[in-house]
């Protein structure tokens, strides 16, 4: 039976405004109507549509909606630790995240400028920190050499401009290979194997406002509420406050502190005497020892959970829910060489490897490979990822840099 169209104004007659007020999206049934925004972005329905009427609000409003939603599209469970209290996990922001990361990566090529930067760099790069939501690139690399491109500065199609994006570029910013950084506002931090943490401040062009010598190498820096701690290649643990140098030392581990994460609570340092340690900052004491069969490499912490790299490519995930740390499972992704660096988020886990390849997975159980970029002829040493933004650093003598095209943006 063919279906009834009343017909459109001015070809026969007025409309009855019965029919108009029957093809109104505030009177379609729920159901359909939120069959049609199925069609749509997650983020353009929560930020646009749902904003248009209260109508609109209150279907669009509940989290059901997005949980239904992100479980038809990905049906392995997500996110990979339990959710105990819904209000505590954002759906919406959980839904875009994954569907943005998703629809950028699976087709990156159409969705992603890139580019390789070589100019500049004599020798390989470990360590690359995006700041400022990925505007700024900072790296470090084996020439002792400390560069920060901006990169809104930069032409991704046009190698030769990072010149004209380089904001800093120091060729002896350390004696030693530049080996970790992080940062805290307009203050760079950078660790290296010449046993010294400096502190940088951008906003007055770069100038040194400390440096802090530590007993051996500074292989992982984090800042803790105004102090930093640094763990390094003579086993220990370093507390340092930026006005009186090193406050506190500790032995967590028997071999080089390798990786770091932290957050209010606790430290996390990952070490090659194959244990994480799991230091409680209110007890002042270590709070729980995790013993792996693989030393970690790097690791990423959030979201109640604890992502770890190994040297043999796996990566384990741990419930770090109320304290837990417990083991939930390891994956075999496909590297085939250490896994030198993992960022996790709402919507991908990004790891890195010797063997040459970045590797954007599903945040989820068992996660699929979205995409493999194998845009480096050396080893990936390390990653950062902010606002969309990927760097890579890499032994190739090069930084890889990937971000969305202006048109790729919903």
């Amino acid at each position: 039976m063919a279906a009834s169209v009343s017909p459109m104004p001015g070809l026969q007659g007025p409309a009855d405004d019965s029919s108009l007020q029957q093809w109104s999206l505030t009177t379609l049934p729920p159901e359909l109507f939120l069959t049609i925004c199925d069609y749509l972005d997650a983020k353009f329905v929560i930020c646009t549509l749902s904003e248009v009427c209260k109508t609109f609000h209150d279907l669009l409003c509940d989290d059901s909606t997005w949980k239904i939603r992100l479980s038809k599209r990905w049906p392995k469970k997500y996110p990979p630790v339990e959710v105990l209290n819904d209000n505590l996990f954002n759906w919406k922001k959980a839904c875009i995240e994954r569907e943005e990361q998703y629809r950028l990566w699976f087709n990156w090529r159409n969705n992603m400028d890139h580019i390789i930067c070589r100019n500049g760099l004599f020798a390989s790069v470990d360590v690359v920190h995006l700041m400022k939501e990925g505007t700024l690139l900072a790296s470090g690399s084996r020439d002792r050499y400390l560069n920060i491109l901006d990169l809104n500065k930069l032409d991704m199609e046009n190698p030769d401009s990072v010149k004209d994006a380089m904001v800093l570029s120091l060729n002896n910013a350390h004696r030693g290979w530049i080996w970790s950084m992080t940062s805290h506002g307009d203050t760079l931090l950078t660790g290296s194997w010449d046993t010294y943490v400096s502190f940088w401040d951008l906003a007055a062009g770069g100038t040194v406002n400390q440096r802090v010598k530590c007993k051996s190498a500074v292989l992982c820096t984090n800042f803790d509420q105004g102090n930093v701690v640094a763990g390094s290649y003579d086993k220990l643990v370093y507390v340092i406050d930026p006005r009186a140098g090193i406050v506190q030392e500790r032995r967590q581990h028997k071999r080089p502190v390798l990786c770091m994460a932290l957050d209010d609570n606790y430290i996390l340092t990952g070490s090659e005497d194959n244990t994480i340690s799991v230091f409680d900052k209110r007890a002042g004491e270590v709070y729980k020892t995790i013993t792996m069969e693989k030393y970690p490499m790097s690791m990423s912490y959030g979201l109640g959970q604890l992502w770890v790299g190994d040297k043999c490519g796996q990566i384990h995930l741990y419930n770090a829910r109320h304290g837990q740390f417990n083991i939930v499972e390891t994956y075999d992704v496909g590297h085939t060489g250490k896994i030198t660096d993992i960022r996790h988020s709402l919507g991908s886990i990004i790891t890195c490897s010797t063997d040459r390849t970045i590797k954007i997975l599903e945040p989820s159980c068992n996660p699929g490979v979205i995409t493999t970029l194998a845009e480096h002829t050396g080893e990936v040493a390390g990653i950062d990822f902010q606002n969309d933004v990927l760097a890579s650093a890499c032994s190739d003598v090069s930084i890889g840099i990937w971000r969305p095209k202006c048109d790729a943006r919903v």
